[in-house]
């Protein structure tokens, strides 16, 4: 059984500087579930064979009854066949969202007219099964980096006492003088305040997904849901100032980031 972890760095935060740590991402939980048993074959043995030339640990579930795929616990990718009998992909899908509101799902289906039912579940590709020799690799390597960004970590330090935060939970941080505070989404928390520099954490944030907008904003472009000239609205009705001047610089950013992280067709 392959047994190598995939490995991270975690951003430590704290009021005299900013250094990286390792941390481990351990097995992946893999679901396969299609009503043709010669499907889950092919996909799985492409599978298995790229993670054991990639030393990925996983470990793979097959199903050819939806049914029983949504009661068997959590996965960390899924991959689903929409027209399935009894439980269709998007009934599976919210099961297990419902379980693992990170799982990534790529639906494998013979018919393209489903792909908008795919937003509804946030599904991350949409693959028709005669692209499974040519895509199923690059969209597999695309959803691991998924799961690795949705693990990633934030360590800041207040009073002396480490504090960890998923970068996913953090919706975004404002200066004020050298009082950073990070407002927090989904979190029994809404907000902490610890010192820094704004200058250094856009520096070491912005490859986890985070733009400054402004000097003293810092966002999360996972959650930026409109972009306007002068403020920028994010998710939970929060509106916060953008740059004028940096607009265009500023929007083509975010553009391309988002380009790079939404599903496509196919």
């Amino acid at each position: 059984r392959i047994s190598l972890t995939c490995e991270r760095s975690c951003v430590i935060l704290n009021d005299k500087k900013i250094i990286k740590l390792q941390w481990r991402i351990g097995k992946m939980r893999i679901l396969i579930c299609d009503d043709e048993q010669k499907l889950i074959d092919l996909e799985l043995s492409i599978l298995q064979e790229y993670c054991r030339s990639t030393n990925i640990a996983a470990t793979f579930f097959t199903f050819t009854d939806s049914l029983s795929a949504g009661n068997i616990g959590e996965f960390d990718i899924a991959f689903l066949d929409i027209d399935m009998e009894k439980l269709n992909g998007i009934e599976l899908a919210r099961k297990l969202r419902s379980k693992n509101p990170t799982s990534i799902i790529i639906f494998v289906t013979n018919f393209i007219q489903y792909a908008p039912e795919g937003y509804e579940v946030n599904a991350f590709r949409y693959l028709l099964k005669s692209d499974i020799p040519y895509k199923l690799i690059p969209y597999f390597v695309n959803s691991l980096q998924e799961v690795i960004n949705s693990r990633q970590t934030v360590t800041f330090s207040i009073s002396g006492e480490s504090i960890d935060v998923q970068t996913k939970n953090i919706l975004y941080l404002e200066s004020d003088k050298h009082i950073i505070v990070m407002h927090l989404i989904n979190d029994a928390r809404t907000e902490y305040r610890f010192y820094g520099n704004m200058a250094v954490l856009s520096d070491k944030l912005q490859n986890l997904g985070f733009l400054r907008i402004h000097k003293s904003y810092l966002v999360n472009m996972e959650y930026i849901e409109l972009f306007q000239y002068e403020k920028v609205y994010l998710k939970s009705g929060v509106c916060v100032p953008s740059s004028e001047k940096k607009h265009k610089e500023l929007k083509q950013l975010y553009l391309k980031w988002r380009g790079k992280s939404r599903w496509e067709l196919s």
